[in-house]
């Protein structure tokens, strides 16, 4: 099959092996993938992101950079086959938590894996437990949006957070416009938005947010302290993977606020605990979110409470994935690109 390897350090288009499904396992054909901000680090970054997999003692992400990798893991697919032990059927439109299981019982990323190519390919293996089936209304493309979207507001609903909590969003791709559309659809007030580029603090005025800040201009936390009644305490939800942005929020941040690192910074960064310690300040870092949170963000979706098309930015064929991935690293013109392998 045809796909975007990632092959020295640098994106390629050329035939791969076709994946082979196992017992639970269904195969799929790509309808569209999401360009995600990890593809990036994974391809800039490559051995300080094998190696935060070898350090956490996490294998699920972890790859052998001297063979071809197929990214992409924010999926929509067609399934093709499905074998005697799975509920799809042929035909069958879905989007997929990104996760495989060999023939060891070792969990891959889907995307991250040598075994285990993703979305930037004509053909998928998917763990067929993690599938959603895609409503019949709502294109394929558009529920691509499913899985970024679902990070933000997963790690909106972990917290809990309710009307009278107040959040900044710094960093407003789509994982960040997800944690504004799910903190607007919780209440929350204010919700301030922080994000360089013009067309994304736009779209989180859209998606619910009362203020929106360019970070070069003004200062998010500044801004929530005009906006904010007495006694209200804060979340913030970063969402960029900015070094040394955790800990000038430790020194800014009011006491008892509350950090969620969503973003991944890949290399050492350094931080002062005792300052947050001082002002009691929880720091919280994100990765599995409440499981349902995936499904509802589908639903979401198809209700219409997320206008999920209206963040598609550029659709590219395969041909066209190196030079997305290059616009990414200066998203002003951007939300999110979507790999379309039929284009």
């Amino acid at each position: 099959m045809r796909a975007v390897v990632m092959r020295g350090r640098s994106l390629v288009v050329d035939e791969v092996p076709e994946p082979v499904p196992g017992p639970g396992q269904v195969l799929v054909e790509t309808v569209a993938c999401g360009i995600c901000g990890s593809d990036k680090q994974a391809l800039d970054y490559t051995d300080e992101f094998l190696q935060a997999s070898r350090d956490s003692g996490v294998p699920t992400f972890e790859f052998d950079p001297s063979r071809d990798v197929v990214m992409g893991h924010e999926i929509a697919a067609r399934v093709i086959s499905a074998g005697p032990d799975t509920a799809h059927t042929e035909g069958q439109l879905v989007v997929a938590l990104p996760w495989a299981i060999d023939h060891v019982g070792q969990i891959h990323g889907v995307g991250f894996s040598n075994d285990f190519p993703g979305g930037y390919g004509e053909r998928m293996v998917l763990q067929a437990m993690a599938l959603e089936p895609i409503p019949d209304h709502v294109p394929p493309h558009v529920a691509a949006l499913t899985e970024p979207l679902a990070v933000g507001f997963g790690n909106v609903a972990r917290t809990g957070i309710g009307p009278d909590g107040t959040g900044i969003v710094i960093g407003c791709g789509p994982v960040g416009l997800g944690a504004v559309a799910a903190l607007a659809e919780r209440g929350v007030a204010p919700i301030i938005a922080s994000d360089p580029s013009k067309l994304r603090r736009d779209t989180a005025l859209r998606l619910g947010a009362h203020r929106v800040v360019d970070p070069a201009v003004e200062d998010p936390i500044e801004v929530w302290r005009e906006a904010a009644a007495p006694g209200q305490l804060l979340h913030i939800w970063v969402c960029a993977a900015v070094p040394g942005l955790l800990n000038e929020l430790l020194y800014k941040a009011p006491r008892q606020t509350t950090i969620l690192q969503v973003g991944a910074v890949m290399t050492d960064d350094v931080i002062r605990p005792i300052v947050g310690i001082y002002k009691d300040i929880s720091v919280q870092m994100c990765m599995v979110y409440p499981h349902e949170e995936y499904a509802k963000t589908l639903g979401r979706i198809a209700d219409g409470t997320v206008d999920a098309s209206s963040l598609i930015t550029d659709q590219v064929g395969l041909s066209g994935v190196a030079g997305a991935i290059e616009a990414l690293r200066h998203p002003d013109d951007h939300i999110q690109i979507l790999v379309r392998p039929d284009l």
